[in-house]
């Protein structure tokens, strides 16, 4: 598969994940466990035909050590959603669509720390570009950072580990369903313990919320994970971080497709240097291919 082709598959897993933060805000009065919880039951369920044909054709079982990453990145993605859902209750959705967006400045941090590499300087220009369009996207309004958005960061850092781990066990054991399996799984045992141990059971807020659990569940948590997971193999961990964070600006379009809101000139700007982000992290690293090697 062309890294074209694969950067376009992420492009649509952030196109389904921009409906999501109206879902997860939506939902927020179910309880950010029960949430979490029962959306994954839904996208483990949508995967898990997928994860039993890849299973059957794998030329091998996973090994000792593949497993072992699975923990990580389950544990990793479960931080991203509990932290991100919290935060979505108690601070702006505004707030977390900005901070959420840190983890395209993560993932090149980490990648350096992890493989003494750095990305094309490309990728670096086009992280900045897209981080600026997201805070033109929110207004440029945040003037301080209370718990929520705190949480929203620690949540961006966990999902930059997840990005990358992510991409290591793929490119090992060449199981991406797998992983994404792995995801859901950790979301449905960790984030029900967390709604039994924490959270008040409310069946008629269950019952209102179905819409945004079914669309959150099966083609946020489902669907779009899956694309991840097959998708990312096929580009490097920091061009599919600026793919993936494009979620902002479909959010954004949605918002205005559906809800009937309209962006002002700051708005539109945003989007504009989203688009750049886009095409520099697809056509940049083109220029040099010769990749930079930073000692340590």
């Amino acid at each position: 598969m062309s890294r074209l082709s694969a950067n376009l598959g992420l492009l649509l897993a952030a196109a389904i994940w921009g409906g999501g933060f109206v879902a997860q805000s939506e939902a927020a009065a179910l309880g950010a466990g029960w949430f979490t919880g029962l959306r994954y039951i839904l996208a483990f369920l949508v995967v898990l035909p997928i994860g039993l044909v890849e299973a059957r054709r794998a030329t091998r079982p996973l090994a000792r050590g593949e497993w072992l990453m699975l923990l990580p990145l389950g544990l990793a993605f479960f931080s991203g959603t509990i932290l991100q859902q919290w935060a979505v209750a108690v601070t702006s959705v505004t707030h977390v669509g900005f901070l959420t967006g840190l983890y395209v400045i993560f993932v090149p941090c980490l990648e350096t720390l992890l493989s003494r590499r750095l990305p094309h300087p490309a990728i670096w220009a086009a992280a900045l570009l897209a981080l600026g369009g997201t805070w033109c996207l929110s207004g440029g309004s945040l003037t301080g950072l209370n718990a929520g958005d705190m949480m929203t960061v620690l949540s961006a850092l966990c999902f930059a580990v997840q990005i990358i781990v992510l991409d290591r066990f793929i490119r090992r054991s060449g199981r991406p369903v797998a992983a994404a399996l792995a995801q859901s799984a950790a979301c449905v045992l960790l984030g029900l313990a967390v709604g039994l141990v924490s959270e008040p059971w409310h069946g008629d807020a269950v019952g209102g919320a179905w819409v945004e659990i079914l669309y959150a569940g099966a083609l946020s948590g489902g669907v779009a994970f899956l694309l991840q997971a097959i998708f990312q193999r096929y580009t490097p961990p920091s061009d599919a971080a600026v793919m993936l964070m494009s979620e902002s600006l479909f959010a954004a379009l949605l918002a205005a497709l559906i809800l009937g809101e309209r962006m002002n000139a700051e708005g539109l700007f945003g989007c504009a240097l989203l688009l750049a982000s886009l095409a520099l992290a697809q056509f940049g690293p083109l220029l040099r291919r010769r990749p930079h090697i930073v000692r340590l």
